[in-house]
């Protein structure tokens, strides 16, 4: 154990130049795949808000009386979905357009009486905020008496489904190149670190050094580098999104437990990169030497 260490140790510190490179390297592997994580996180932040702002809107006929309207609220918060239900009269309605006008409320002056009907606001279930659920909700509602129409936003609630839709397909697919991709970087980085102490390793399997004493120093080390890797991508990653964050309000980084993850699948790439690149340097050797033996052998009975 105390010889593992020991050659672990002094392989990270022996090829110093190289090792930077490695860890360099897998940083930017990582780094990339860190932005990706960023940007699928806010990407879902941003639909999530979208979604938020859901309403469902009943407008109700002139002539209702409280007693239909409190009958109509009763029956809408039994549909499953709705959440809440807040009854908006003639007046509040007008008030409310107002605040949302603002400095252009003077308009409302050409009108004599209060254009605006009387409503129920609806609050949906996020689970329920889909084109299919929210048609379905205001068709049941519409076959109420005293409901004059229903309006939940349609139109801008299918472009929306659609580019959901689009976003997340788009999503998987460079989540699936960018974690292939930073596998075969980490591997290949790795595996040229491990190739260039082959000779020590042809030495090592000379005097009939068991694979796991050859290979242990070498995955330590390929650990090593992964955890530096993703270490050092974290922080120029909490760096570049606290400067972007001073420009663009509203942006998330990770969580303790995504940053945990994010160190972990660093470290992980790190390990299993030096454990596949170890093995096939092993076997590249042997298949050398075997190659090396049919020649001799040939050589022998030609002669």
């Amino acid at each position: 154990m105390i010889y593992i260490l020991q050659e672990t140790f002094k392989g990270f510190f022996k090829n110093k130049s190289m090792n930077l490179i490695t860890i360099g390297i897998i940083t930017i592997s990582i780094f990339i795949f860190g932005l990706f994580i960023i940007g699928t996180v806010n990407l879902l932040n941003v639909i999530t808000n979208a979604e938020d702002r859901v309403k469902m809107v009943a407008y109700l006929k002139e002539d209702i009386t409280e007693e239909q309207i409190k009958n109509l609220e009763n029956k809408i918060s039994t549909i499953l979905g709705v959440q809440t239900t807040e009854y908006i009269s003639k007046e509040q309605a007008l008030e409310d357009f107002k605040k949302d006008l603002k400095e252009n409320s003077n308009l409302l002056s050409a009108f004599e009486t209060n254009p605006l009907p009387p409503s129920i606001k609806i609050n949906i279930s996020m689970a329920f905020k889909t084109p299919e659920n929210l048609k379905e909700i205001s068709e049941k509602i519409k076959i109420f008496d005293g409901i004059d129409d229903v309006d939940y936003g349609a139109e801008w609630i299918n472009e929306l489904d659609r580019m959901v839709k689009i976003l997340f397909l788009i999503d998987v697919i460079l989540g699936i190149i960018i974690v292939f991709a930073s596998i075969f970087i980490v591997f290949n980085t790795i595996r040229l670190t491990v190739l260039s102490r082959k000779e020590q390793i042809d030495i090592m399997d000379i005097i009939g050094a068991t694979e796991t004493y050859i290979e242990t120093p070498y995955i330590i080390e390929g650990t090593i580098y992964g955890f530096f890797g993703s270490f050092l991508s974290t922080i120029i990653l909490y760096i570049l999104v606290e400067f972007i964050s001073k420009k663009i309000p509203n942006i998330i980084f990770m969580n303790k437990n995504a940053l945990f993850f994010f160190l972990f699948f660093g470290t992980l790439l790190g390990l299993i990169g030096s454990i596949l690149s170890v093995k096939q340097c092993i076997f590249e050797i042997r298949e050398i030497k075997k190659d090396d033996n049919l020649k001799r052998t040939l050589k022998k009975r030609s002669a």
